[in-house]
């Protein structure tokens, strides 16, 4: 596949939906110049009255807690069915039916993975199964941190030149609107990838004032398929927080919880320099995980023992 094909293409799927409607946006959104254009925020981020994006029922992917379906991902078009009892119960399962755009971006980064791997192939496409095998092999093969460093890879190769300093300056650091808008987003373009998200309330941030800057996770799909504390710091945290933080220049902490497998996205908050202030460093093994160190006393044997990458 073609340079266009491979990186543009993923990166005009990934951020169309989020920005559908930018030059219908609200008047009263906050504005950033462009290579010399004025670009607003679109319509969906619904900017309530004195500043901030609003977080409405009608937006969130929150599942019952007594069990059902709930639409989420691009357009809404993926179903994810949960079980009676899935808040209380962490082993029980999240059914998933992808839908045909959200099995082609599964298959687009499982591609990319294969492809910075260096010795993994693909066999089957939009597979999330296929996914969680190319992921294992790099569990098997590589270190902590050149796990990181292949998923980083990824996403970087994801951002059209110059897109890294266009985000900057559309999404300046401590600003209220910067966090809560790529919390949004985060919400419209990863779902496909880690299940029904939504979007709530809090103060635990950098500036220490509350909006909504919270991505909740309710069930890491990533985090059940693997069953792995390693590939879950190593192949997510740690990349995604690098991401956001090095190559943005936007705070993110990422807090998986292991006991009900859901998972936080806090924008505009700097982790911990250095892993053993993180307790997501000191989490065993699943006993379940291909790839398990039996010893339940000591922290999960493939995780990393640093924060930076």
């Amino acid at each position: 596949m073609s340079f266009c094909g491979r990186v543009v293409l993923p990166w005009v799927l990934l951020h169309f939906h989020s920005f559908v409607g930018v030059i219908e946006a609200a008047p009263n959104a906050p504005s950033r110049r462009i290579s010399g254009k004025s670009v607003r925020f679109p319509r969906f981020l619904s900017h309530r009255r004195g500043g901030g994006i609003h977080a409405s029922k009608e937006d969130s992917q929150m599942p019952p807690e007594e069990g059902g379906e709930v639409s989420y991902s691009l357009l809404g078009l993926s179903r994810a069915k949960y079980p009676a009892g899935w808040k209380e119960n962490p082993e029980s399962r999240v059914e998933y039916r992808d839908s045909p755009v959200d099995r082609h971006l599964i298959g687009i980064f499982t591609r990319q993975m294969a492809e910075t791997s260096g010795t993994a192939t693909v066999e089957a496409k939009g597979s999330y199964d296929e996914l969680m095998r190319i992921c294992f092999d790099s569990i098997r093969s590589k270190s902590s941190a050149e796990q990181s460093m292949q998923s980083l890879n990824v996403m970087t190769s994801m951002v059209p030149p110059g897109g890294d300093e266009a985000f900057r300056k559309l999404f300046p650091n401590n600003k209220v609107y910067s966090y809560e808008t790529n919390a949004k987003i985060t919400q419209q373009v990863f779902s496909w990838l880690v299940g029904p998200i939504s979007v709530e309330r809090s103060e635990e941030n950098d500036l220490g004032v509350p909006m909504n800057s919270l991505v909740k996770i309710h069930k890491c799909r990533w985090l059940q398929e693997s069953g792995c504390v390693g590939m879950c710091c190593s192949m997510c945290k740690k990349p995604t927080q690098a991401f956001f933080g090095d190559v943005f220049g936007l705070p993110l902490t990422i807090r998986p919880n292991y006991k009900d497998m859901s998972c936080e996205f806090h924008f505009g908050l700097t982790p911990p320099a250095i892993a053993h202030e993180d307790p997501a460093y000191e989490q065993p093994c699943f006993s379940s995980c291909k790839t398990a160190n039996q010893d339940a006393s000591k922290p999960c044997h493939k995780l990393p023992t640093t924060v930076k990458l």
